[in-house]
C-alpha cells in the first residue's frame, strides 16, 4: 500500500513533468521558423542562371519577377517573416526557371530560322546550277 507521501510525491514530478512538457511546447510554437537558406540558395543559383543564359534579353519580363520576388524573400528574412520567405524564394526560382526556359526555347526558334535561311540558300543555289546545265 502506498503511504500518502509517496502518492503526493508521485503527483507533484507527473505534474511537474507535464507543465515542462507544456512550456517547451509552448516554446517550440513560439520561435520562429529557421531562415530557408536552401529555397534562397536555389531561387539565387536560378537568376543568377538565367542571366547567364541571357535572358535579360530574352525573357526581360520573368527575370524581373524573380529578382524582385528575391529581393522580397530577403526583405521577409530581415523581417523574420520565414514561411513568407521561403515562399518567395520558391517564386523567385520558378520565375527564374521560367525566364530561363523561354530563353531556351527563343534561341533555339532563331537558330531554327538561320537554318531555314540556309536552306532556302541552298534550294536557290541548286535550281541555278541546275538550269544553268
Amino acid at each position: 500500500m502506498l503511504t500518502p507521501s509517496r502518492t503526493h510525491h508521485g503527483l507533484r514530478l507527473t505534474g511537474a513533468a507535464g507543465l515542462a512538457g507544456v512550456i517547451l511546447l509552448a516554446g517550440a510554437c513560439a520561435s520562429p521558423p529557421p531562415v530557408p537558406t536552401r529555397s534562397l540558395d536555389a531561387a539565387r543559383t536560378a537568376v543568377t542562371t538565367a542571366e547567364k543564359a541571357d535572358a535579360g534579353r530574352f525573357a526581360a519580363a520573368e527575370l524581373a519577377a524573380a529578382r524582385e520576388k528575391l529581393a522580397q524573400a530577403d526583405s521577409a528574412v530581415t523581417g523574420e517573416n520565414m514561411l513568407a520567405a521561403e515562399r518567395l524564394a520558391e517564386q523567385a526560382r520558378v520565375e527564374a526557371e521560367l525566364a530561363s526556359a523561354r530563353t531556351d526555347a527563343a534561341k533555339a526558334m532563331a537558330v531554327n530560322a538561320d537554318m531555314r535561311k540556309g536552306n532556302d540558300v541552298l534550294r536557290d543555289e541548286m535550281q541555278r546550277t541546275g538550269d544553268q546545265r
